[in-house]
């Protein structure tokens, strides 16, 4: 085969592998959307430059990784508005007095413990207002709150026990995620967070 015709040749098998790119392209991006936007802060933020990712941090990256995220809204109005009386805009002050002193503190997060099974991460913006509450619930006796009390609607499990949903209420500006983690003694963790 001359180099002429060999060229000629790959030029009419790359054509349809272009537009066979360019067509799944757009959907692969799609599909990869809801689980990169919006993100949570345990997964975007830290309290120094050189802090490690804690376990909860890093099963609600693992866990928001592998699971379909869901965008549909079974209801209009959150059934979850509220962590221990904390609400999203509530100032940093108001957080500290309803939940007590933080096991760590700073500008942009609280972290508080309340027992060995349950803790909590309330993050603030530029203006010191709550604007994400990610509450984590560890191990199989920890009291967990079902998907239903928090999202409206159940999540069905996967064959090793994890679940991921989260849900947007564009009425009242934020969204919800639940997670819970693989194995014998899994964390559940409720993810309110204001949307941008």
């Amino acid at each position: 085969m001359s180099k002429t015709n060999l060229r000629l040749t790959l030029k009419k098998l790359a054509a349809p592998m272009f537009v066979a790119v360019a067509l799944i392209a757009p959907a692969a991006a799609q599909e990869t959307k809801p689980n990169q936007t919006p993100a949570t802060p345990s997964t975007t933020q830290t309290t120094t430059a050189t802090q490690t990712p804690t376990a909860e941090q890093t099963a609600a990256t693992k866990s928001a990784e592998t699971q379909p995220a869901s965008a549909a809204t079974p209801s209009a109005e959150p059934l979850f508005k509220e962590y221990k009386g904390v609400s999203l805009g509530l100032a940093a002050e108001e957080v500290r007095a309803k939940l007590g002193k933080p096991a760590e503190k700073s500008d942009e997060m609280d972290f508080f413990i309340f027992s060995e099974r349950e803790r909590a991460r309330v993050y603030y913006d530029k203006e010191k207002k709550a604007h994400a509450v990610i509450v984590t619930y560890i191990g199989a006796n920890a009291s967990a709150p079902q998907p239903s009390a928090i999202i409206g609607t159940d999540i069905e499990a996967k064959a090793d026990g994890s679940m991921y949903k989260m849900v947007t209420y564009p009425q009242a500006g934020y969204w919800l995620a639940y997670s819970r983690t693989a194995g014998d003694s899994p964390m559940v963790m409720i993810t309110m967070q204001k949307t941008p």
